[in-house]
């Protein structure tokens, strides 16, 4: 008796699993099935669905800030192709939509530099394995070297050079790595924008600059209602967080 509701268990278990990868699927079979029939403002609800229910999908983001593109929301579709390449910084064809919804907003896309070198010729998961691989083997040859009783030198000396390689591509990953340099990045949604000021407050006086809808702050610290930020040319002040959304959206 007991194997049989052990086994139904298991049964109902991988049946809930199955159906909610097939709804997850269907989401996004129904939003891409209205985009292909012209009716890019109905597919955003399923585009949404989807991305809620299922991992992070570079393809899905993408998809979806086309058709936010589609009908005029360009800071939404902004945020999009973002998300896009955080997940794989090597879709160029997100890049070129970034740029594009960007002049749309009048706002202008950050110039490429040496980040953008690194993960455009090497996928970070390969850096990733490749850099951990080297640091470890570098290891194990080092407690090797130790107690071998010929090769000591040559073994060391491998074993140095395969740990300060994997060392130096796992600080490369960490350095170029959207999701740690885009973490505290923060995308302005509201079509009024926002205000940068020199203090938490609203006194006109403390005014530095405006921040039109898509701008992206890096947010340092959190004070209430405020956010205390920095614009990418590194000017730093402070704005209200209403009307803001992570670049990298809560887990």
């Amino acid at each position: 008796m007991r194997d049989r509701i052990l086994r139904f268990l298991l049964i109902l278990c991988a049946a809930l699993a199955a159906s909610g990868g097939f709804a997850r699927a269907d989401f996004l079979a129904d939003a891409r099935n209205r985009v292909a029939h012209g009716e890019h403002e109905s597919a955003i609800p399923y585009f949404e669905k989807h991305l809620q229910a299922a991992p992070p999908s570079a393809a899905a983001y993408f998809e979806f800030g086309q058709a936010l593109a589609k009908v005029g929301k360009e800071a939404e579709a902004a945020l999009a192709f973002r998300r896009t390449l955080i997940l794989d910084p090597r879709f160029a064809p997100a890049e070129t939509a970034l740029r594009d919804a960007n002049a749309q907003l009048g706002l202008t896309s950050p110039s490429r530099n040496w980040h953008n070198a690194v993960t455009s010729r090497i996928p970070l998961d390969d850096l990733a394995i490749g850099g951990a691989a080297a640091f470890w083997l570098g290891v194990f040859l080092f407690l090797a070297g130790l107690i071998a009783a010929k090769s000591r030198r040559a073994l060391l000396s491998a074993s140095l050079f395969l740990i300060v390689c994997g060392f130096a591509a796992l600080v490369v990953l960490w350095l170029v790595d959207p999701r740690e340099a885009d973490s505290r990045d923060a995308m302005i949604l509201s079509t009024a924008g926002a205000v940068l000021y020199k203090t938490p407050s609203e006194d006109p006086s403390q005014k530095i600059t405006s921040l039109g809808q898509g701008s992206v702050v890096k947010i340092l610290s959190k004070r209430g209602r405020w956010g205390h930020g920095e614009l990418p040319g590194g000017q730093r002040g402070w704005f209200l967080l209403e009307g803001t959304t992570p670049v990298i959206p809560a887990a």
